[in-house]
């Protein structure tokens, strides 16, 4: 059901016909060298967001992800990057990917456990390091991806 959000977000952004700015959908193996990377495997759900996209960028609202560029890249929207530098500075833990910035502090990540049925979308302030509170926005990457583009198209 998490592919089909992403799908209908998809089908919205088009429909605006508004700019969708994105660094091009990446092969399998790449999504696999970043997951061993990270130390993580990727939901479904994101995995179909980033074959399509790579990342993205639709009217101000960016998702981080991968590009043509290769697994080094050292900035965003490049989630290796966004992802191994929030875990440096203990703002998400090992088991969060660093998928969006809020551009008001907080980051919203996706919270990975051992399950693999459940990755929620999660926000961190600020104050993770020493508080380690989280707050979930969304049940999946799906889920949130389609309510943010949702939100970002009220706003035209």
């Amino acid at each position: 059901m998490s592919i089909e959000k992403v799908k209908l977000a998809i089908k919205m952004m088009e429909s605006t016909g508004e700019e969708i700015l994105f660094t091009g959908g990446v092969s399998d193996k790449d999504i696999t060298d970043a997951e061993s990377r990270l130390g993580l495997e990727f939901p479904l759900d994101y995995k179909y967001f980033l074959g399509i996209y790579g990342s993205l960028s639709f009217e101000g609202e960016s998702f981080y992800g991968l590009t043509q560029f290769g697994l080094d890249v050292g900035e965003i929207p490049c989630v290796i990057f966004a992802t191994e530098s929030a875990r440096k500075r203990t703002d998400i833990s090992n088991n969060m990917i660093y998928i969006k910035a809020s551009g008001y502090g907080p980051l919203f990540s996706l919270h990975l456990s051992d399950s693999k049925k459940h990755s929620p979308v999660v926000e961190t302030s600020l104050s993770y390091k020493r508080h380690k509170e989280i707050k979930i926005l969304a049940n999946s990457f799906g889920d949130f991806f389609y309510d943010e583009i949702k939100a970002a198209i009220e706003d035209l």
